[in-house]
């Protein structure tokens, strides 16, 4: 992998891990703004943050999936795409003044928070080469996670400077700093080389297969039959498996089957 490629997909990792605070943290004064703009009640007001984590309990079988069927480079665009989205669906519920929106924006949010919950630890420990390094960069990433829990609050605090008669326009500023480090992880992301040890295992067990039916051709000739269908499928986690269709097509000679001494002098 490029170093300089490495660098650059490191550090927008650690931004991505700020993000995760950062546009989860956006929710509670959201919902703050949402009940004054809109005239919603308390228990609505806080649909935004609910529907934030609700979208967890959607998201959080299929993120993994897609992280062992695609890899880490395809999920984490797919987050990123996903939380640019996000976040500009809460952008347009201001300019829209609907409150609906303002929750859709609140629910697609939640899907990419999840899907980078799921992508960001392993890739960045990957980025770092593994065992120290790597759980030292997991270490640095939380850091970032912490500190953007900080800011936001007080971010909201002065571009509001009072919730109560505050609109979702008012914290446009914080969705522009989202919706700009999202699409600048995304081109990053896109131009960075990712190992993905876990879809190169899976290839690498599938020829491995071809490899094992190559050397069993002469055997299974000799004792009598016939290779007739080979399939390939994929399993849900990325793993690769093959059924191989033996036709009999004549009798097994009479000096097999020989002792396990005779096999191992001389093998097939």
């Amino acid at each position: 992998m490029n170093k300089k490629s490495n660098v650059l997909a490191i550090g927008i990792m650690f931004f991505l891990f700020a993000m995760i605070s950062f546009v989860t943290g956006l929710q509670n004064p959201m919902g703050v703004i949402a009940k004054a703009q809109f005239g919603a009640t308390n228990l609505m007001s806080q649909l935004g943050n609910a529907a934030n984590f609700i979208a967890y309990a959607f998201m959080g079988l299929p993120a993994g999936f897609l992280l062992k069927g695609k890899g880490y480079k395809f999920t984490a665009l797919t987050a990123v795409a996903i939380g640019f989205v996000g976040v500009g669906i809460s952008y347009l519920s201001g300019v829209l003044e609907s409150f609906p929106v303002y929750l859709l924006g609140a629910f697609v949010s939640g899907f990419s928070m999840c899907m980078l919950n799921t992508v960001v630890n392993p890739l960045l420990n990957t980025l770092g080469g593994g065992g120290n390094r790597g759980n030292q960069l997991i270490q640095l990433g939380g850091s970032m996670n912490s500190l953007a829990a900080t800011i936001v609050p007080v971010l909201v605090g002065y571009l509001i400077a009072g919730a109560t008669k505050a609109s979702i326009a008012d914290v446009n500023p914080a969705l522009y700093i989202a919706m700009g480090i999202f699409a600048l992880a995304f081109v990053i992301i896109f131009f960075s080389e990712i190992p993905e040890p876990e879809l190169e295992a899976a290839k690498a067990e599938g020829a491995k297969a071809q490899e094992e039916i190559a050397d069993a051709k002469a055997a299974i000739k000799l004792l009598g039959g016939k290779i007739v269908e080979e399939k390939s499928f994929n399993l849900s986690d990325g793993g690769e498996r093959n059924i191989i269709i033996i036709k009999k097509i004549s009798h097994v000679p009479p000096k097999y089957p020989r002792v396990s001494a005779q096999i191992a002098k001389k093998p097939l």
